[in-house]
């Protein structure tokens, strides 16, 4: 058979023949790979083709090496990723057929048995066959990667927990951490980074209601933990994974280099690394380690969260905030003070050099409707924890260093009272609206409660600010985009109104660009949003 394209089963038929009576044949098998789709998938299945593949696995050895100078299961992962694909996006009723999950289960048990412990060779625990950036590592690490990738996809399809057991103890965790620390490419340490999100232990429904986590992952399960010490035993030491995390956090800052889920991905995978069930093992070294820099003072994990969070926050007014990554970095923030030798120092630099408090008020005040940061409501409480905590056996117990550091940034620029008023504000506002027993009622009245309070152990008291603007000197309904100089600005037609986006944070101005937008923030609206969320005026 010379075509790529295969029709009939005749066809699926004659190139298995082939390829059985010559397996060694490159061409012929770059011939089934490029015919291998979502169409001829059902008729390659038919011809045993997912057998022909298990069985090229089961032929060759750990160390083999192929002809074109490869090891051989790279040839077999490219093979096998691309099955997977095919059968991943085959459609109903093919895709739940018995066809189609026998040749799954012949493609994973072949994975498991024999492929995955062979592309663990590649490298362990501080012994990497190839240069990190060398054609053979990157041709090595691409078909990893790729594989991995259309297994993750085909789990999600098709989960299964007894194979997904399997697979953590076949050398997947170590493939996964191995592309991961070894490629110079953002678009292969991502997937790398999500396929090791693959094999992490996912919470159950229950456990997920009950958790007040910002995770999906039951970190201090034993498979997580089992996770855990294969990566740590993959990496030459703890460093190495401590150097890759900060610089994929420090990736997705640059715009347009990494999506708001690639983010949340990393944020997810320090998390855990951090969790406090591990600070013997790794944890601490997210504290403790920088990443050199050109100026010769590094970064930390902590560091590049808070970033990572501000910069989150940075789009409220553009795109508007993405709440899950802002909830997990607060997350990571906790768990970090979990796992440091010494927690209330960390909390010290926490408001001093990172501006944490001011990251926590910048939260409360715009407030998300729908969902709210979890973590840093968390955050908050465990600050105020520290300010009340007398116990000799408490990490976070009440220092001298602790309150003056603390008080002086909640006192800057009236933060604390201004914060307290704007919670207060809304409070008011969301009782009125709804009598104060919605779920977002409740959760304005804690965090006005926590806020509150945390000044109060400190000896601060709230003033009312002066009125807010009167309703005559906020803007009215506006026609077309709210910036006085748009040439849009006033007019009513269809064109305009299909172009018009609202304001993310008071759901009231109008605009139709982003840089409308920025204009109008610094002329006007960067006053009147404030008073508009406040509930000064109305809708």
């Amino acid at each position: 058979m010379s075509t790529t394209t295969i029709t009939t089963f005749a066809d699926a038929q004659a190139l298995v023949k082939e390829l059985r009576e010559n397996p060694n044949n490159i061409e012929k098998r770059q011939l089934a790979r490029t015919a291998c789709s979502t169409e001829s998938w059902p008729l390659l299945c038919d011809a045993r083709y997912p057998e022909f593949l298990a069985d090229c696995v089961n032929l060759h050895g750990e160390e083999e090496v192929g002809a074109n100078g490869l090891p051989a299961w790279v040839l077999s992962a490219w093979e096998i990723s691309i099955s997977l694909q095919a059968s991943n996006t085959s459609v109903p009723p093919f895709i739940t057929s018995p066809l189609n999950i026998n040749a799954l289960l012949t493609l994973r048990d072949i994975i498991v048995r024999k492929l995955m412990p062979s592309m663990a060779s590649l490298g362990a625990a501080g012994r990497v066959r190839f240069k990190p950036d060398s054609p053979d590592a990157a041709s090595c690490i691409s078909a990893a990667t790729g594989l991995l990738f259309a297994l993750s996809h085909s789990l999600k399809m098709h989960p299964d927990l007894s194979f997904l057991a399997r697979l953590r103890q076949s050398g997947a965790v170590e493939v996964c951490t191995l592309c991961w620390l070894y490629t110079s490419d953002l678009a292969t340490r991502v997937t790398a980074s999500i396929s090791l999100e693959s094999l992490l232990e996912p919470h159950s429904q229950q456990q997920q209601q009950q958790s007040s986590s910002s995770s999906a992952f039951d970190f201090s399960s034993p498979p997580m933990q089992h996770v855990l010490r294969r990566v740590v035993d993959a990496a030459p030491n703890a460093s190495t994974i401590v150097h890759r995390c900060i610089s994929m956090l420090s990736d997705g800052l640059e715009k347009g280099k990494m999506t708001d889920g690639h983010k949340l991905v990393e944020l997810c995978l320090v998390q855990w690394m951090t969790d406090e069930s591990c600070k013997d093992s790794l944890g601490r070294f997210f504290v403790t380690e920088r990443q050199s820099s050109g100026s010769g003072h590094g970064k930390n994990v902590a560091e590049v969260v808070v970033a990572v969070v501000a910069d989150a926050l940075a789009q409220a007014e553009v795109t508007g905030v993405n709440w899950e990554i802002v909830d997990m970095g607060g997350a990571v923030l906790i768990s970090l003070s979990n796992v440091a030798p010494l927690s209330m120092g960390t909390l010290i630099e926490y408001i001093e050099r990172l501006e944490i408090v001011q990251l926590a008020a910048n939260i409360y005040t715009l407030g998300p409707e729908e969902e709210h940061a979890q973590a840093w409501s968390n955050l908050v409480d465990l600050l105020l924890h520290c300010t009340t905590c007398r116990a000799p056996n408490c990490h976070f117990v009440r220092t001298e260093a602790y309150e003056n550091a603390l008080r002086s940034k909640l006192e800057q620029n009236s933060l604390w009272n201004n914060v307290v008023h704007s919670l207060l504000e809304r409070a008011r506002a969301t009782a009125a609206s709804d009598g104060g027993g919605s779920a977002k009622a409740k959760t304005i009245k804690g965090q006005w409660a926590a806020w509150a309070q945390l000044g109060k152990e400190l000896g601060l008291v709230y003033k009312p600010p002066p009125p807010s603007a009167p309703v005559s000197t906020l803007r009215g309904d506006v026609d077309g985009c709210w910036f006085g100089e748009c040439e849009r600005h006033g007019k009513v037609d269809e064109e305009t109104e299909g172009k018009l986006l609202r304001c993310s944070a008071c759901r009231r101005a109008k605009y139709c660009s982003s840089a409308c937008q920025q204009k109008d923030w610094k002329a006007v609206h960067k006053t009147e949003c404030k008073a508009f969320r406040a509930g000064t005026s109305t809708n």
